[in-house]
């Protein structure tokens, strides 16, 4: 009898834990997720997240066009992954969605987004070119081949996708080309990606991306590159962000 009743408070102990995780941790985040991040979002800041593994990406939705979003990053189950988050209420960001698309379809726009190099301790252009090769647009779909040139790593063969709806945007940006850095090649084509998705979930706009990259883990090289790579993804989706 005692060892029922001890195995009985201990599933009753799991259930209120888990109780207290989702009501701390409400969708569409999950417990990778800290108290002092999610208060940060609710105030509206924009947190960047050094998330290192797809296991420890803190969003977490049932929403479909999500799920397929996140696969884009899945499948490439990336050596580095960065996640940058804001939340901003429906309310007066009503049109967020035509707002949010031109901005990232000006390419040419792109050129002197301020990037701070942690390396040298001073602020460098993102991208010092960017040019558009061919741009499709069909329905609510705009495909975009770019150029876009970032210091060390050169000229970057771009594919850009978004997809828009009445209440949810997904961006995706493919490098083409294999990506070097000192004349050794650190990134093999369409193996660094970055998308930006925004939907709703209740009264809030989740402004949500995701940037991975897979390269090899080379002691000499490691550092840079995670530094370079994410450091760049997270300034690019910050700066997008803000400019809304």
């Amino acid at each position: 009898m005692k060892s029922y009743k001890f195995y009985y408070y201990i599933a009753l102990l799991a259930v209120i834990q888990s109780f207290f995780i989702f009501s701390v941790f409400p969708l569409p985040f999950n417990q990778n997720l800290s108290k002092e991040e999610l208060a940060k979002l609710e105030k509206g800041e924009v947190i960047i997240r050094n998330t290192g593994s797809i296991k420890n990406i803190c969003l977490e939705s049932d929403n479909e066009k999500v799920q397929q979003a996140l696969k884009v990053i899945r499948d490439l189950d990336p050596s580095y992954l960065a996640e940058v988050i804001q939340i901003r209420p429906v309310t007066a960001n009503e049109h967020i969605i035509t707002e949010l698309k031109p901005i990232l379809t000006d390419i040419p726009a792109y050129i002197g987004i301020p990037y701070w190099s942690e390396r040298h301790q001073k602020f460098f252009d993102l991208y010092s070119d960017g040019k558009i090769i061919s741009r499709k647009d069909t329905g609510n779909t705009s495909s975009i081949h770019a150029i876009l040139t970032m210091s060390p790593f050169g000229d970057i063969d771009t594919d850009i996708s978004i997809d828009t709806s009445s209440d949810f945007l997904f961006y995706r940006n493919t490098n083409l080309n294999d990506l070097y850095y000192d004349k050794i090649k650190c990134v093999r084509q369409q193996n660094m990606k970055s998308i930006i998705t925004v939907f709703k979930d209740g009264n809030n706009w989740i402004l949500y991306g995701l940037g991975g990259v897979e390269a090899p883990k080379v002691f000499f090289l490691k550092n840079r590159i995670e530094v370079s790579f994410m450091n760049r993804i997270k300034t690019f989706c910050n700066f997008v962000f803000k400019k809304l």
